[in-house]
């Protein structure tokens, strides 16, 4: 059996070389409305316009990973919006080591890796002053570990879109926050434009390192990152190849994990869940989008006849939640295929894990590092050829430990031989858990840190790159990236509607009530929400917060 029907790539091809064009026009169409707003002095606009390009492109792939036209736009736009100060800014030296050091994220959650590598990475470096910008965190609270980190470092924590404004004047206060800082660190989504408007002046901003935690699709960002810290090689090649960014500015900088410790032993953990001593336990963990359904087969259908032929095994996914089209895998397994919905307690389900299966196609790396820190083997499917190595999992701490199956055939005898060979099994869960140590545990990786703040205080600053045009491919990855890692669906006015709250007020209303004599307002919103979209966002969060203390 293939990992997927044979003619499923080939299908995907089709579907890539028929979705790409159409998403590349749409987001030419969005860009050059964010240049005439521009041209036209409205910024605002042209920086909503410009948000919205991106967040397209990023669920939506046209065929690139970044867009020199779109990042020049919101670069003009901050050189003349962002004041000039007489003075500049001078490069550290090497012996000057960075003190204060400034992380810049959209928003921040208690669930998911990105989030949990914000936290751990200030942590971990506890003697510099560490200090967080929000630029639009939502109703949801800041996860009490990184409050208490920020504090701890003697660092503040900043909400921008609880002041008063918009997309420029928020740029503008992050610019002004930013003045106090040795380096900015950028863990931003793929489409926020408040950072890239707000050090598009090199000569006036501190040293920007830009993590790449989303290494598969595209981001805004290029045009102001001084070094761009990639999480694995395959993100590293991908940003040098197709995102333009100059070798010398590229940086490996593995995740950061936090020691772990078992608390119970595995038969402890199984016991606890409910499960005899002797039984298997296979485990994934993910968010519910990384287990997408494929021409009909499921990711709980591809381990039916491995679970009928071991008895004694049992599939648990975290996160995945109540899914219908699993129901018949669950009925023909008798139940041993069990689905969580997201959570935050985790631990026992890793400490009663005997192998830890990925997610597909979503590969989930930060889960695949936890589970082998346990040491548990670890075993991932990857059907593509070499040129979308970016669909895979490749992580430092993995390389040469991690199972890598082309095919289902191939998958399902992997796991068998790892449930009926224990030996096997443990011995490479413990040289899993060793390498993973030895990349990604604080002490290790503090080291690298230290490089890269060098690294970044000391390479001379990117200038601003020739104007070129954005060139849409077709070709592997971007074929597949529509099928991978596509599905959220929205049309053009749902986009413009999802973005009138941070649009200028006359804009705001001039929308609005078009789309409401047209009847075209979403009905996703609900009537309350239909009108909220009258509040500028700024005003819903202070009611928020005043409202729920968040």
């Amino acid at each position: 059996m293939e990992t997927m029907p044979k003619d499923t790539l080939s299908l995907w091809r089709e579907e890539g070389n028929r979705l790409i064009p159409q998403n590349f026009e749409v987001f030419r169409t969005l860009v050059a409305q964010a240049q005439d707003f521009a041209k036209r002095g409205k910024y605002d606009m042209a920086a909503v316009y410009g948000e919205m390009a991106a967040f397209y492109a990023n669920w939506k792939h046209c065929g690139l990973f970044v867009s020199p036209e779109l990042e020049q736009v919101l670069l003009d736009i901050g050189r003349k919006v962002i004041p000039s100060h007489s003075h500049h800014r001078k490069n550290n030296s090497a012996s000057e080591k960075p003190k204060n050091i400034l992380h810049v994220a959209t928003s921040v959650q208690s669930i998911g890796g990105h989030s949990k590598m914000i936290g751990r990475w200030i942590q971990q470096d506890s003697d510099r002053c560490h200090s967080l910008v929000l630029t639009r965190q939502p109703r949801k609270d800041v996860p009490k570990t990184i409050v208490d980190a920020v504090n701890n470092s003697g660092g503040k924590i900043y909400k921008l879109n609880q002041t008063m404004g918009s997309i420029i004047s928020w740029a503008k206060k992050l610019w002004e926050i930013a003045l106090a800082a040795d380096i900015v660190v950028l863990h931003i989504h793929n489409y926020d434009v408040i950072p890239i408007i707000a050090f598009a002046n090199k000569e006036q901003s501190p040293p920007v390192i830009l993590l790449d935690h989303a290494d598969h699709a595209f981001w805004l960002g290029a045009g102001i990152s001084d070094v761009v810290a990639n999480l694995r090689e395959s993100g590293m090649h991908l940003a040098q190849q197709r995102r333009g960014i100059e070798p010398k500015r590229v940086a490996l900088l593995p995740t950061i994990l936090e020691p772990i410790h078992r608390e119970l032993s595995r038969e402890e953990a199984k016991q606890k869940l409910g499960f005899a001593k002797d039984s298997i336990i296979l485990l994934s963990i993910a968010r519910a989008p990384k287990y997408k359904t494929i021409d009909g087969i499921s990711y709980a259908d591809a381990h039916v006849q491995l679970l009928k032929k071991h008895e004694k095994a049992t599939l648990i996914v975290v996160g995945a939640g109540n899914r219908k089209d699993w129901s018949q895998a669950i009925a023909q397994t008798q139940g041993r295929i069990i689905a969580h919905p997201e959570r935050e307690d985790t631990a026992v389900f890793y400490q009663a894990a005997d192998i830890y299966v990925d997610s597909f196609p979503f590969i989930s790396t930060t889960s695949l590092l936890e589970a082998g820190s346990y040491g548990v083997p670890l075993v991932s499917r990857f059907p593509y050829s070499n040129a979308s190595v970016i669909f895979g999992a490749d992580m430092p701490g993995l390389t040469g430990n991690l199972i890598v199956a082309r095919n289902l055939e191939e998958y399902t005898v992997v796991l068998s031989r790892l449930i009926e060979d224990e030996q096997f099994r443990l011995s490479l869960g413990e040289l899993t858990r060793k390498k993973i140590a030895d990349t990604h545990l604080p002490n290790n990786w503090q080291h690298l840190l230290e490089n890269l703040y060098i690294f970044a205080v000391t390479l001379p600053r990117i200038t601003a790159q020739s104007t070129s045009s954005d060139r849409m491919f077709l070709d592997e990855p971007d074929i597949f990236v529509p099928s991978i890692h596509g599905g959220t669906d929205f049309n053009l006015d749902y986009l413009i509607q999802s973005n009138l709250t941070v649009m200028p007020l006359t804009e705001r209303l001039h929308y609005w009530f078009k789309f409401f004599k047209t009847n075209r307002l979403n009905n996703s919103f609900g009537r309350f929400g239909q009108f909220k979209l009258l509040v500028p966002e700024w005003l819903y969060c202070r009611y928020v917060r005043s409202r729920y203390g968040s």
